[in-house]
């Protein structure tokens, strides 16, 4: 199979949910499937690509004005398109997956081009974030009709959770042939328990071994994370601090200039890391926490930290499509509110309780994620979509 993988982020570092998603995606699809990304350099960190291989193919979009639109920049950028034009002659794809909404009109272009299945990944309803956030309704209505518009015309829409899939259905339409639910998985190859890397984190900041690490991970320039971390640094933070002051706080994640009024003693913000020190301040952790209310975004950090083996508390809506975690195993709550401040300090409190939840997330992770698992699952959408397209060519 022959995949053409259209994204808005670059992978090279990763530095957010959707762009690890979509690297994980190219590293695994191509063991057994010849993969060319189309990425631009839109939230660069300017690393090298890391992906080689005889079946993986990396190919940037020229760097433009258009950039400035952020990732609406995708729906206009004609350096995008080409790039993806002549990747597509070139590779002669059997399907074009784009990662995320905003890819999707290059997406339809190749489509009618070329003649190639279109399968679109919606790593949340836009429309339905954009609204959630406050954003002009002009604005929302441009994206809602730009999701209606993908629905009718891509070959497959998958999703990320269950409950996205039913928006999309009974919001636009879209045939429930037509959907999927892929999760996200984490790599477990690449998140594991490190003891060694614990130890070095913590003594890093100066941590003796009673002392409490709390730890938030998301990309700071994604505005539902920052509303997140105010929720850490106006409602948690304060609470822990009075009962726990040798506790510490740490938020990992690009754009820690966003968010300077969030600055609070024993919270410090790393900006981003490593894939490396992402898993050791991971091991580093003692309660993960998750206190995003809107917009929830890839929901991958998730089962990144039950992978290392962490204590997660999180709201409902950031534990969305993770129904599977048990009680004992995840802990959920409606809101940032008192509840959610309680939780975290019963945790804090009580060691046993946060190292079993670990070990149950940890046991609960392996059994429910891999790339195995979830590749299996794409190319199960492959067939459908190149099966129907024959089809309509007979007839």
């Amino acid at each position: 199979m022959k995949i053409l993988l259209l994204t808005s982020f670059d992978l090279f570092p990763p530095v957010h949910g959707g762009s690890r998603i979509a690297y994980n995606f190219a590293k695994h699809a191509a063991t057994r499937h010849e993969v060319s990304a189309v990425i631009s350099h839109l939230y660069s960190q300017g690393g090298q690509p890391d992906l080689a291989g005889e079946h993986v193919h990396v190919r940037y979009c020229p760097p433009s004005a258009f950039d400035r639109l952020r990732v609406l920049s995708f729906v206009v950028n004609p350096y995008f398109y080409r790039t993806a034009a002549r990747a597509c002659r070139e590779l002669q794809p059997d399907v074009v997956q784009c990662e995320t909404l905003w890819p999707v009109v290059v997406g339809w272009r190749l489509k009618r081009e070329f003649g190639v299945p279109l399968v679109c990944v919606e790593y949340n309803v836009e429309a339905d974030k954009f609204a959630a956030l406050g954003r002009p309704a002009p604005l929302v209505s441009v994206v809602w009709r730009l999701e209606r518009e993908a629905c009718r015309r891509a070959d497959h829409i998958v999703t990320l959770t269950e409950t996205d899939q039913q928006r999309l259905v009974q919001g636009y339409g879209l045939p429930a042939s037509r959907a999927s639910t892929i999760r996200p998985s984490p790599d477990l190859d690449d998140f594991a328990f490190d003891a060694a890397a614990r130890a070095r984190v913590r003594q890093h900041l100066g941590l003796s071994e009673d002392d409490v690490l709390l730890t938030f991970v998301g990309n700071l320039q994604y505005e539902p994370n920052q509303q997140a971390v105010r929720r850490i640094a106006e409602v948690i933070h304060p609470a822990v601090m009075e009962r726990h002051p040798g506790a510490r706080f740490v938020v990992i994640g690009q754009g820690k200039e966003l968010l300077r009024d969030c600055l609070r003693e024993r919270l410090t913000f790393t900006g981003y890391i490593s894939r490396e020190e992402l898993v050791a301040h991971l091991s580093a952790t003692d309660v993960f926490l998750v206190p995003v209310e809107a917009g929830a975004g890839i929901r991958v950090k998730i089962p990144e930290a039950t992978a290392c083996g962490r204590a997660v508390v999180a709201t409902a809506k950031a534990a969305e499509g993770l129904e599977f975690f048990a009680a004992d195993e995840l802990l959920r709550l409606e809101a940032v509110d008192e509840r959610f401040v309680q939780a975290v300090l019963g945790l804090i409190e009580n060691r046993s309780l946060r190292d079993d939840m670990g070990r149950r997330a940890r046991a609960r992770t392996e059994r429910e994620f891999g790339w195995e698992r979830t590749l299996a699952a794409f190319e199960a959408v492959y067939r459908q979509v190149t099966t129907r397209g024959a089809h309509q060519t007979q007839a």
